[in-house]
């Protein structure tokens, strides 16, 4: 609007004077010597948007068109824009070149109407970043008319937002030229080579510490930390890379931008799961909006949104994560979770993406004060990306954090390695890996813990008279601490089992044993003494009831051990003929349950019950195991059978 307000006036005087529409071409840049070897051609173009090839010719009048550098704000945008330079050359100049300082594949480059340059425009997935071009003058010219047809895509906005698509353009002598060309395409890579070291770093902490996840799953949180690393680090390896040239810019639009929100998600689930809470509703609506805004970002992209509201938008949807989660782990440390307060430094650190892209949208708006957000200050001819900094500081942060909760567990885990030892050991005591050999008997067993460990025992113990006395139990619970009330009853049984005592009395003063010396907890158990001639006499403490031959023995089912001194238990006694098999059970294999809340239940045991201990036993697993499994069976032969 202001601009055609100043062109008002004059075209009135035009109408009224009836003057010739046609202005005066505009007078040429004369070049009358080479101070430092070269002249800078940045400033005094002609500029006009669109395209039209006609543009080009060294005839044409571009006596209307704007002045303008490559750095004003309305000398670039997307799309087509062509800018014409006239240059009046001293006579009998020496071999010069144009060197022209843009991004790769987005601008053509005409000398007096013919086209030159090797490269041109790239289809727009391939078009990169700045990269100086040095072409040559024609020999014995002295009045150039250089037209520049520059196309600014939408994945170049991450680029530069204080300059256009082209940079700058020089004329001089060979040696001063490429000098320049080359002096800024060092210091392109040098600007960036320290945060595509820290990136590649960020990418190889990422693997280990997935490889650490899969030797360790029962640590999710090694899982979120390696993904966070990993988006992390190859976020800013598309930008950087994309900055320098290895990469397409459209990589970093396509890719690089979108994984930015991933990197706050996988912060959510890596804080969240470091710190054993459980992710609330509102958590997880934001995660939802996080990766919606990965998904969008994409199609966002290859649209050409402008590059402003869009850094707002990643402003808005980054930040909130970045500023909550460390303020809800100061609240997490001061209630009294101390692995919080181990995360609350490096959390700052996610600030570090809204600071940058608030420096972008204060370098696209010329806002002074804010552009030190977006500067990258040097040590030497090295650049020290903000953000890279950042990411790094956060990588050592969270390197001593991981180091500290590593040792931490590790320690933990060998005293439990060392409690599973002592475990396994009094596993053996509850379960011996070995039946002894009795005479006229045939005895098989299955032990599958639902644990490491388990509370499941059997013993087989020869008496004096002769006979054999087994005693199947179960002690409620499960792991470590039903292995140990085990190994208690099974030290009072031994001791109890060499008076001699029947099976009901042996239950009852195994009974008072356990109350006394168990702390919690009850036993279930059945007890059976076998003679050589086959009778068997039982006695039944809770547990589940034996079968023979495939037929349930109802035995009276009294008080297990360990929850009333009077608890009274009865006998049964039972024949057995040679071929009879009898076969004791723990729980484990009635409550096995299916995927579908199925119980295994008695009807499908007694079934099976005539099949090898190890049938039993993987058969009740296979349909879903819930509790220690325990199977023992017993086939009987006289001993003048066997002699037979």
């Amino acid at each position: 609007m202001r601009r055609t307000l100043l062109f008002l006036p004059p075209l009135l005087c035009l109408l009224v004077l009836a003057a010739p529409a046609r202005a005066d071409a505009p007078p040429p840049l004369r070049v009358t010597a080479w101070p430092q070897g070269y002249v800078d051609l940045s400033h005094g173009w002609r500029f006009h948007p669109g395209d039209n090839p006609a543009w080009a010719r060294p005839d044409f009048d571009d006596g209307s068109w704007p002045v303008a550098s490559f750095s004003d704000p309305g000398a670039y945008g997307l799309g087509y824009r062509w800018f014409r330079l006239r240059l009046q050359l001293p006579p009998q100049h020496g071999p010069l070149l144009v060197g022209v300082v843009g991004n790769r594949g987005t601008w053509r480059l005409y000398l007096n109407g013919r086209p030159t340059g090797s490269t041109g425009l790239l289809p727009t997935l391939e078009v990169g970043a700045l990269s100086p071009q040095v072409i040559p003058l024609p020999a014995g010219l002295t009045d150039v008319q250089i037209a520049l047809r520059v196309r600014t895509t939408s994945y170049l906005y991450a680029n530069s937002p204080v300059r256009g698509t082209i940079a700058d353009v020089i004329v001089g002598t060979p040696g001063a030229v490429r000098a320049v060309c080359s002096t800024i395409r060092n210091q392109s890579r040098l600007e960036y080579i320290l945060s595509l070291a820290i990136d590649a770093l960020l990418i190889l902490a990422a693997l280990a510490v997935l490889a650490l996840f899969f030797n360790q799953r029962s640590h999710p949180e090694y899982l979120w930390l390696g993904l966070l690393l990993a988006t992390l680090g190859a976020s800013d390896f598309a930008l950087a890379a994309s900055l320098t040239g290895i990469l397409p810019s459209s990589f970093n639009a396509l890719f690089g931008d979108p994984v930015c929100y991933l990197v706050i998600a996988f912060q959510i689930e890596f804080t969240f799961s470091f710190v054993h809470q459980r992710i609330t509703r509102p958590w997880r609506i934001y995660e939802y909006l996080l990766v919606t805004s990965t998904l969008a970002a994409i199609p966002l992209n290859w649209l050409g949104v402008p590059a402003t509201p869009y850094m707002a938008w990643e402003i808005a949807a980054t930040t909130p994560g970045a500023i909550i989660l460390p303020i809800l782990l100061l609240f997490w440390y001061r209630r009294g979770n101390r692995e919080a307060g181990w995360l609350i430094v490096p959390s700052l650190f996610g600030l570090s993406g809204s600071l940058f892209d608030l420096g972008f949208i204060a370098a696209a708006l010329h806002w002074q004060r804010l552009l030190v957000l977006f500067r990258t200050p040097f040590l030497g001819a090295v650049g020290f990306r903000p953000i890279a900094i950042a990411d790094f500081t956060f990588f050592l942060a969270i390197a001593i954090v991981i180091f500290l909760r590593f040792a931490r567990v590790s320690r933990a885990e060998a005293r439990a390695a060392a409690e599973l030892d002592a475990a396994r050991e009094i596993q053996r005591t509850l379960v011996p890996l070995v039946l002894p050999e009795i005479e006229g008997c045939r005895l098989s067993s299955a032990y599958l813990p639902a644990e490491q460990v388990g509370g499941d025992f059997y013993q087989i113990l020869k008496q004096t008279d002769g006979s054999t006395l087994i005693v199947v139990g179960d002690v409620s619970g499960k792991g470590l601490k039903a292995a140990m009330n085990g190994t208690l009853a099974i030290g009072a049984l031994r001791t109890l089992a060499a008076t001699g005592l029947s099976p009901a009395a042996l239950l009852a003063a195994l009974n008072r044993e356990i109350l006394h010396a168990q702390q919690g907890g009850f036993i279930t158990a059945v007890c059976a003494r076998i003679d050589p001639g086959g009778e068997v006499t039982f006695a039944n403490a809770g547990h589940l009831h034996p079968y023979c031959n495939g037929d349930e023995i109802i035995l009276d089912s009294a008080l297990p051990l360990g929850t009333t001194p009077d608890a009274v238990y009865t006998e049964a006694r039972l024949h057995l003929v040679a071929g009879d098999a009898l076969t004791f059970l723990s729980d484990g294999v009635v409550e096995a349950r299916n995927a579908a809340g199925e119980l295994f239940g008695f009807d499908r045991t007694r079934a099976i019950s005539r099949q090898s201990a190890e049938q039993i036993a993987q058969t009740a697993q296979s349909f879903g195991q819930q509790d220690d499994i325990t199977v023992l069976t017993l086939a009987f032969a006289p001993s003048e059978v066997l002699s037979a």
